[in-house]
């Protein structure tokens, strides 16, 4: 306990205090939290508390992010059940999570994503073995989207809570778009039809980051085909040729955007290659019909339009759609987007307890979400900012990927995406390439668990 009071000293100026900050990671006005808090209190009700609710209790937690506020209105939440309850937040570097909680074995509750848990799982569980079994606790996960939660589940052991969920896809200047007498496409050959009259009127279509652009544009095709199709898994894990050419053709339409100027790596190049602040602002010069990424990406626009001066303006509608990819529609691939893992050796571990109890109920997952500015991870999505892709008109594969897909499948992908994108290799031999690192480290991964 000793160790903890003097490390909560310490954190006093490095880290801090979530109570009221809304500064809107992910856009939402003072107004709207203020309603969605208001909306939060009224539907908790059921929510009982199992614990001394006066007791003064300070939390630690840890994560990723430089800054978490959405975390914070859950808590104004949480308090108006444990009123002396405060969390600090601190960030930490995810590569190196193992290192972290060997030198803060107390922090309380952990920030953990896949690649913490199940990826090393076969090298070293000393993540994992650190997390609590959520269920084992007594905690109701059923708010959860069942796929999500498998995805978190290990050993049969609910180790985390699932923020939200994580798309890839681009933003669509919905009113260029109309200028031009086009709209939103839903399938592959609708975009191509589009990117074309795009690029005849002087447009580069699509533009992104040159890190992760030619990743992002056929991402949710691969993942989709091999999550759903447990026979082009097996062939990818053991290498065989029938893999190379089932995903040869999601390499081709890399080549083929390219190859008719849909996309153009010397304006790639030129793109913000932090693809997050710079990017937005680039997107609301108002020039750029589609913008490759995430949602993570997508969650910080709406506070950024005022910063852009081109945007104040002259304002445009925009959305996050899917990639129309597929012959009869999107391909639509999700994940979990990180989550809250509670550390057995917490000293109050009661309370880091109870705080997830209290997170896991679907009116504070959709808070989090809605203040983040993510797609939420209950089955329950009626974020505004998200109509586009909750009810796509044409969808040719959804795959939630609970875990089958595991993420040196998908970190591997974008190596040889981004190489047959920059013309280092073709289609076919980054599908060769790929299915051959898949295969080896598959290998690796059963050697270990003999």
């Amino acid at each position: 306990m000793r160790n903890k009071l003097l490390r909560r000293l310490a954190l006093v100026c490095a880290a801090a205090v979530l109570t009221c900050g809304l500064a809107g990671c992910g856009g939402t006005t003072p107004e709207a939290a203020s309603s969605s808090a208001a909306s939060a209190a009224a539907e908790s009700t059921a929510f009982e508390p199992k614990l001394d609710t006066e007791k003064e209790v300070a939390l630690e937690a840890s994560g990723f992010f430089g800054n978490f506020e959405a975390l914070d209105q859950v808590l104004n939440n949480f308090n108006e059940y444990y009123p002396n309850v405060t969390i600090s937040y601190e960030q930490n570097n995810g590569d190196k999570l193992v290192e972290y909680l060997k030198n803060n074995p107390y922090v309380d509750i952990i920030m953990t994503d896949d690649t913490n848990l199940r990826y090393p799982d076969w090298v070293d569980s000393y993540i994992a073995d650190q997390c609590a079994d959520l269920t084992a606790e007594g905690i109701d996960v059923s708010a959860v989207q069942p796929e999500l939660l498998e995805e978190c589940t290990f050993d049969g052991k609910v180790l985390r809570i699932p923020f939200a969920e994580n798309h890839v896809g681009m933003v669509v200047n919905k009113t260029l778009l109309e200028k031009e007498g086009l709209s939103v496409p839903t399938n592959y050959a609708d975009f191509l039809t589009t990117l074309e009259a795009l690029k005849q009127a002087g447009y580069t279509p699509i533009q992104g980051s040159e890190n992760s652009i030619y990743t992002e544009l056929v991402y949710n095709m691969a993942m989709c085909m091999i999550g759903s199709d447990p026979k082009l898994l097996d062939a990818l894990n053991n290498g065989d040729e029938s893999a190379v050419e089932t995903l040869t053709p999601v390499f081709e339409k890399i080549e083929e955007l390219k190859k008719k100027g849909y996309v153009d790596s010397r304006v790639n190049a030129e793109y913000p290659a932090d693809n997050y602040d710079g990017a937005i602002l680039k997107f609301f010069e108002g020039d750029v019909p589609f913008w490759v990424c995430n949602t993570e990406k997508y969650s910080g626009m709406k506070k950024r339009e005022s910063k852009s001066e081109a945007f104040s303006a002259s304002p445009f509608e925009y959305a996050f759609i899917d990639v129309p990819m597929g012959d009869n529609g999107v391909y639509e691939y999700v994940e979990p987007w990180f989550g809250f893992s509670v550390n057995k050796n917490s000293d109050d571990y009661d309370y880091a307890v109870e705080f997830i109890r209290f997170l896991a109920q679907e009116e504070q997952l959709n808070t989090l979400a809605s203040v983040k500015g993510v797609p939420t991870a209950t089955n329950n999505n009626t974020d505004a900012r998200f109509d586009d892709i909750n009810s796509q008109p044409q969808v040719a594969v959804r795959y939630v990927n609970d875990g089958t897909v595991m993420n040196h499948v998908k970190d591997y992908f974008g190596h040889d995406a981004e190489n047959c994108g920059k013309g280092e290799m073709t289609a076919e031999e980054a599908a060769r390439d790929y299915v051959a690192r898949c295969a080896e480290t598959a290998r690796e991964m059963a050697e270990a668990a003999q």
